[in-house]
């Protein structure tokens, strides 16, 4: 993949080899408190220690070296130091006293803190900063570093360094996210278990008080059980009916869970590490209807084409066009048609994911994304889908989603073993 002038062949061991090539002296991730999930840049250097609070700095040593420091807070020390990272204990650099000297005033107080502390280091020069925080403090933080003269600040509005540099995979992030691919693959049989676990009467399932078992009662079983296995969900698709028509609709918890209708479970947990899964089943309790029969027939028939298809060497928009193709053929509206349609299928094939749910590269319209071919250790999933939120006969929608990766010869594996099987007996 190319991305301007710079070839990507991207993990962590090529930083060096970035950073000669955007002609970076160094990299500081911030990692302020309350971010974390939200923080991938951060999470890629500190891993699954329980750092909250801190900031990383790679300083770039030459063309194949650098060297990575982590600015923490003196309370998480030990968490720091499992890291692996040479540790700056911001305890070294009283902030206290640094604002007093400042006559209060804060951002000139965390200024010089960080002109000490690159001083400290020997660095200099261009720096490019990473990680989330609030923006009106970043500009004016970042702001204040040019004015006061402390670096030459890198910005990168696309393809920044650290995302090319995540693009793929080593082989332990892909042995973390087969993982949580395992334990999500748990929650969705357990998931599936429990649904048929339940009595049924006029068409409904029933819970022992003889009330139906709602949208709600599902989704508070899926994070029982996913935070027994160790995962992080903080919310899941599990849609039915006219919901499962809208691709990201969380489905309405006041729902009854029904006989017949469509359910779109989509389940993107976080694992250890911080490394997510992204895996989409639709099922119909007791028997589907002929036309969602057909339907689900012609979403795998665009799924099972796309996961034959990938390689390393077309375009990644050009599986999207075929499943375009496909379904046009069948007469489904797609977005390539009519970017504003409400129905058919109204979303791209499929994306990267890692530390984050939704990373490059990008299986979209053309032209959306900068031209994209899939590497050796790319993560992907492909998820096709069916959406008639305001069908006649019953709202209803199918989506099919799996994982894989791009092995070091190029070939893709399938991540995720879960069956496909869209009726569920009851």
């Amino acid at each position: 993949m190319s991305i301007g002038q710079y070839t990507v062949r991207a993990m962590k061991s090529d930083l060096p080899r970035l950073m000669q090539a955007r002609n970076l002296d160094a990299l500081v991730i911030i990692g302020p408190d309350g971010f974390g999930r939200a923080n991938a840049p951060f999470t890629y250097f500190v891993g699954d220690a329980h750092v909250t609070t801190g900031a990383v700095i790679v300083k770039r040593r030459g063309a194949d070296a650098t060297e990575t420091y982590l600015a923490h807070h003196p309370m998480e020390r030990e968490e720091a130091a499992r890291t692996g990272l040479q540790l700056i204990n911001r305890a070294d650099y009283p902030l206290p006293q640094i604002i007093r000297q400042k006559n209060g005033n804060r951002l000139a107080a965390e200024v010089e803190l960080w002109r000490r502390i690159f001083a400290d280091l020997g660095v200099g020069g261009r720096v490019a900063f990473y990680g989330a925080d609030h923006i009106n403090t970043s500009f004016n933080f970042l702001s204040a570093l040019i004015r006061e003269g402390v670096c030459e600040v890198v910005t990168e509005q696309e393809d920044d360094l650290i995302s090319t540099a995540r693009l793929t995979k080593d082989a332990d992030e892909v042995a973390r996210i087969r993982h949580t691919c395992r334990l999500t693959e748990a929650v969705i049989g357990a998931t599936r278990d429990f649904l048929r676990s339940h009595r049924v009467a006029d068409e409904t399932l029933i819970k022992a008080d003889g009330s139906p078992l709602t949208v709600a009662d599902v989704k508070r079983f899926i994070r029982r059980e996913a935070v027994g296995l160790g995962l992080d969900i903080q919310d899941c698709i599990f849609a039915i009916g006219r919901d499962a028509g809208i691709p990201h609709s969380a489905g309405t918890p006041g729902d009854p869970i029904r006989l017949g209708r469509t359910i779109v479970f989509d389940i993107f947990p976080r694992g250890p590490g911080g490394y997510y899964s992204d895996i989409t089943r639709t099922w119909c309790l007791g028997d589907a209807p002929d036309h969602i029969r057909q339907a689900y027939e012609l979403v795998m028939q665009a799924h099972d084409m796309a996961e034959a298809a990938f390689n390393t060497t077309d375009l990644t928009y050009t599986f999207n066009e075929a499943v375009c193709d496909l379904f046009e053929a069948h007469g489904h509206p797609t977005l390539r048609q009519n970017f504003a349609t409400t129905c058919g299928y109204m979303h791209s094939l499929g994306h990267g994911f890692g530390l984050a749910v939704h990373e490059p590269p990008h299986m979209s319209l053309k032209g959306l994304w900068p031209d994209e071919t899939f590497q050796p250790g790319t993560i992907v999933c492909n998820e096709p889908g069916l959406y008639y939120p305001d069908d006649p006969r019953g709202g209803w929608g199918v989506r099919v989603e799996d994982d894989y990766w791009c092995n070091p010869e190029g070939r893709f594996e399938r991540l995720t073993e879960f069956d496909r099987d869209l009726v569920v007996p009851m």
